[in-house]
């Protein structure tokens, strides 16, 4: 475990200086890795190797999540020192939706550390990054209220999108954490319930934007390659997860969000299909399939959530009696999602790694030394 954690230094050692060299625009939604990664060890990764969260592959796992959050804070770090956090992080009032992709990131992150680390030490840091997660997701709250009041204002309703859901998501998974790290005691049952609707509020109102959005303003299918739009039955999912963690719902009730989270899915992958075909036809599989793009990940997450979420049903169902040809088709579709999951993780990884090969260097300029000019008195 100890060489482990040295070449995670090393790796994350090397990624630093890569990135002091290059431009300090980290993506703000590229908290999403974090989602990823956590989601695919606490679901996927267990269904299909068998592994358990204490094995030592898991272990490595969980350190590499590690790094890469350490990597994303250095990145966001460099922004504020060279003062272009605003601009790039919080400007637009869309756009900074994506700050909820650091809080689930970092809330999934220290949920799947605590679990796969049950050391007195490594509880003590959870706790306190679990703490400072809370602060950042009230701040966050902030700017989302701003926003939605911006694009109120602003008529920017033209431009929303599934990234707005993040807000949805970010919370739910504040809750999780509550649950998860402080206990199960009563008071926190119910802030963790209290939570949990809030959370659905907000997905019920920047849905219905969503909604008014593609209903009012003309859009063309094929026009962008971003994939937040997932994110309608990804935040669904997750509602689905902390509910079934936290006992706050009734097994029925639990089942019709299965099921409404499912006819959604289907319904967002069928356009999402669509939108690929038609982005293939028009510019090419490299251009429309083979470029990087920091939102895929979001797909990844959506998909891999949506697999606990049934993992979590099924598990829940197992002691009570269950109709047989609907556990089997949730058990195919656990399947299948999980399927879904790895093979997107695999092509995302490799298009990751070559975008991060790619990416441009920023040459640094040359700072002018102005000489000291000595003025002389006058006689």
């Amino acid at each position: 475990m100890l060489i482990i954690l040295m070449l995670a230094c090393i790796i994350v050692g090397l990624m630093t200086t890569h990135t002091y060299r290059r431009k300090s625009d980290m993506p703000t939604a590229a908290g999403s890795i974090l989602m990823v990664g956590g989601i695919f060890i606490q679901g996927a990764w267990g269904e299909l190797t068998g592994l358990s969260v204490y094995s030592y592959a898991t272990s490595a796992l969980v350190i590499l999540l590690i790094a890469i959050w350490i990597y994303l804070l250095l990145g966001y770090i460099t922004s504020i020192r060279k003062d272009e956090f605003y601009a790039i992080h919080l400007a637009d009032p869309v756009g900074r939706f994506a700050i909820g992709t650091w809080i689930a990131g970092t809330s999934i992150l220290l949920i799947t550390i605590y679990t796969s680390f049950p050391s007195s030490w490594v509880y003590e840091t959870v706790l306190i990054l679990a703490v400072m997660t809370i602060g950042l997701w009230i701040f966050f709250m902030y700017w989302v209220v701003k926003s939605m009041i911006d694009i109120a204002k602003m008529q920017a309703g033209r431009h929303v999108h599934g990234i707005v859901l993040l807000a949805t998501v970010a919370t739910q998974s504040i809750a999780m954490l509550l649950y998860d790290i402080f206990g199960h005691s009563e008071a926190m049952l119910i802030i963790c319930r209290l939570l949990i609707g809030w959370g659905l509020v907000l997905y019920v109102v920047l849905a219905s934007l969503m909604i008014y959005r593609y209903v009012r303003y003309a859009w063309n299918t094929a026009d962008q390659s971003q994939s937040n739009n997932v994110m309608m039955y990804g935040a669904l999912a997750i509602t689905g997860v902390a509910v079934i963690e936290t006992s706050s719902w009734t097994p029925s009730s639990i089942s019709i969000l299965w099921w409404i989270s499912l006819a959604v899915l289907l319904v967002v992958e069928c356009i999402e299909m669509i939108r690929a075909v038609m982005r293939i036809r028009r510019n090419g599989w490299k251009t429309a399939v083979g470029t990087y793009d920091v939102t895929q990940w979001s797909r990844i997450f959506t998909i891999g959530i949506f697999n606990l979420f049934t993992w979590r049903l099924i598990s829940m169902n197992s002691s009570s009696i269950m109709n047989a040809s609907l556990a089997n088709l949730q058990m195919s579709v656990m399947i299948v999602t999980a399927g879904m999951m790895v093979i997107l993780l695999i092509w995302q990884c490799v298009l990751s790694v070559d975008a991060f090969i790619h990416r441009p260097v920023v040459a640094e300029v040359p700072v002018q030394r102005i000489p000291h000019v000595h003025s002389r008195k006058m006689k």
